[in-house]
Order: C-alpha cells, then structure tokens, then sequence
C-alpha cells in the first residue's frame, strides 16, 4: 500500500456550542489517510463520525466550532479561518457525499445539468464543452445511455442511481479525497453492494482516496483497507482492516461485531449492546465506555485510557491492553 500521507488531522477538537452548555462532540481526533486508501470509520449514530469529517474542511452548522488543532492536506496546513483556502478545497480536492442522495439532488434540476455545473465551477470547462465532459462522468458510474440519464431529474431515478449520480458530481473535477457518509444506509443489499464494487473501482481507477463513513461494521470486511473506531467523540481503535475484523482489541469493537448476524444463530435474536449511546453532554469520568462495558474495572472509571500498540499500525484505548 502507498505510504504517502494525504491527509493528516491532529489533536482535533470540535466543540458545539449551546445556549446554557458547550459539547466537546469530536476530541483529540489524531488521524492519517494515505493516498489511494480506504479508510473505513464506524461507530453506532452519535458516536462523531460525521461531525470529525465535517471538520475536516469546516463544513460545520453556525452553532459549532474548531477549538483546537492542526490539518494537514497534500502537506500543507488547512487554515480552518480561510475561506478563500476552503473553497478551493471543497468540491475540487475533496469531496463528500452524503447518505440521501434524493434529498442532496435539487429537484429543480436534471442530474446532468447539476453536474454540469460543477465543471463549470471547478473545472472552468466552458459550458459548451462541459456537457461532454458529464457524458463520461454519468458512464464512469454506470449510469448508461448517459445521454438518457442526463436529462432525468432525481424523481425518476431510483435511491441507487441518485446515490450514484451523487458520486458522479462529487468526481466531477477529479478530487484527491471522497468522503462518502453513510451512503448505501437507505439502500437494498444488492444495491449497497453495487455501490460498494463502484466505490472501490473508482479507488483504483483515479487513485482516489477514500473515507467511508459507516454504522455498519458488516460491509467493510472486504472494501476498506483500514478501520477507525469512533466512541464519544474519540477514536478507541484503529488499524488494519482485516486485523480488526480477526482480533478485536476494545470492548465496543467486540460488541459491534457480536451484534452481526451469523448463520449458525438465524433462529436467534440478534445480539445488543446494553445501554445507550454515550450522551456528549454527560459523559462519565474515565473510559467513556465503561456504563456499557462488561469488562470494566476500577481504573476504567477514574482516568481515560491512552492508546496502546496491540501490533503493527494496530492500536487500541482499553486497560485490558
């Protein structure tokens, strides 16, 4: 795998600020991606995902904030205060899309027109040309005759292929990173996995780095290269994909993947995790898991474990460790 460090975020803090109260809803994040990679971040709703992407490039709503940190993008420093340097980030270097494709697509408009405009926009491909230019994006995602779906609006297409017209905006001018939240949740398996095969191709295709944000820890066994954790607002466990999925190390991680449904148990209800999700406006001291963890100890309620190496890039928050 390419060892080449695109994206590096370290000692990320994202706050949300209430009337009466503030919530630290993304904490000391300290993530790598490299180039070419898929990462996989999975974590129940609640648990930061979507917020720590967001402030990747402060795509956060009015009420919250980058307190503390550093990104870096290709190497250099992303000024979360420049929005000059943003725009010329978002959509062109990275992209996102977004779980509802249907709800994202403006209904106004023809897939093909809203594509369209993003070479026009990024790209400066003039709008003569640029027509073309959505003709090979639209086959590049399979939605073929592309001629066919460029006139559609986002009604007459299915979830899948508004979800994959979605994908085809957000590759469009060709970016360094997709960051794809929760895309295939409101999807058919069949569906999720064309999606999934159209994702990776495209990794190896364009040499497009991926983040793909998920609750379902099921569908990554043979997409995602690597695997992040996410508790609370925290990273609790990160590593190589399959030596995740082979050798659990936190509680939760554990608890995640007993929760999946397995031949051998198909009379059986499916595994929980007892309790709720941890509530970011009253979190306990200590492990932020251990209300839920069956094996917690007193140490797990009095300080916040730090990472420790289990193997090679393998490292995990847990005193169990």
């Amino acid at each position: 795998m390419n060892s080449n460090i695109l994206l590096k975020a370290s000692k990320l803090n994202t706050r949300i600020f209430y009337k009466d109260s503030v919530v630290n809803a993304v904490c000391d994040l300290d993530l790598e991606l490299r180039e070419k990679e898929i990462l996989a971040i999975i974590g129940e709703s609640g648990c930061g995902k979507t917020m720590s992407m967001l402030s990747l490039t402060n795509l956060l709503p009015q009420s919250a904030k980058i307190t503390e940190g550093q990104i870096l993008f290709n190497g250099k420093d992303i000024e979360m205060d420049n929005e000059d340097q943003l725009r010329k980030i978002r959509g062109a270097q990275i992209s996102y899309v977004f779980q509802d494709a249907t709800a994202s697509l403006n209904p106004l408009f023809s897939v093909g027109e809203q594509i369209r405009e993003m070479f026009i926009t990024h790209e400066k491909i003039p709008s003569a040309e640029s027509k073309n230019k959505v003709l090979e994006v639209l086959e590049s995602v399979n939605l073929k005759p592309a001629e066919k779906y460029y006139s559609y609006y986002p009604h007459q297409l299915s979830g899948g292929m508004n979800q994959r017209a979605m994908i085809a905006m957000a590759i469009a001018s060709k970016p360094k990173l997709l960051i794809a939240d929760e895309p295939t949740s409101s999807l058919d398996r069949i569906t999720e996995m064309q999606i999934l095969n159209l994702l990776r191709d495209l990794n190896k295709k364009m040499n497009l780095s991926i983040i793909f944000i998920t609750h379902n820890i099921s569908i990554i066994e043979n997409f995602a290269d690597r695997i992040v954790i996410m508790y609370a607002g925290r990273i609790i466990e990160k590593g190589d994909a399959k030596e995740i999925l082979r050798n659990p190390k936190h509680p939760y991680t554990k608890a995640l993947l007993k929760c999946l449904p397995k031949k051998e148990n198909k009379d059986k209800f499916l595994n929980t995790i007892e309790g709720n999700v941890a509530d970011l406006s009253d979190l306990p001291d200590g492990c932020k898991f251990n209300p839920r963890c069956p094996y917690v100890m007193d140490v797990c309620l009095k300080e916040e474990p730090e990472f420790k190496k289990v193997s090679e890039g393998h490292f995990t928050k847990c005193y169990l460790e």
